[in-house]
């Protein structure tokens, strides 16, 4: 179960930013913090995190068996990071869908970053179950 449920959120991670990232490609521009594209993002990305809380907790009863402390903190602590970085996003995220919000730009930026940083940190976590064979 966790493995699915791990495989799922990083497809529904890779949809999300493909939603405006995509957006600016064809039209050169960002989405309004209104329009039907960063609506569709505001969801896939809601969407996301309650994937990543259900992985979270698929993968709990089993952080005892040999298959979890094969990978060891290698494998956790990344996925940890990604799960902290994922609600600081989201938080960030749903700040930016304000279009009063004052200094959109140093908001924008973070929200970005984090971005990176949860694509980063899940491919850690992916990379080093894998090189521990599960």
């Amino acid at each position: 179960m966790a493995f699915w449920s791990g495989w799922l959120a990083v497809v529904a991670l890779l949809t999300a930013g493909l939603v405006p990232l995509g957006y600016r490609m064809r039209q050169h521009r960002r989405a309004a913090p209104t329009s039907p594209t960063i609506k569709r993002h505001v969801l896939l990305g809601l969407a996301t995190s309650a994937l990543a809380f259900g992985h979270t907790m698929a993968v709990l009863p089993a952080l005892g068996s040999p298959a979890a402390t094969g990978g060891g903190m290698l494998a956790l602590l990344p996925a940890g990071a990604a799960f902290f970085l994922l609600v600081a996003h989201a938080g960030l995220g749903l700040q930016l869908r304000n279009e009063k919000l004052r200094d959109r730009v140093k908001k924008r930026r973070a929200h970005t970053v984090t971005a990176i940083l949860i694509s980063l940190a899940v491919a850690v976590h992916v990379i080093a179950l894998e090189r521990a064979g599960h």
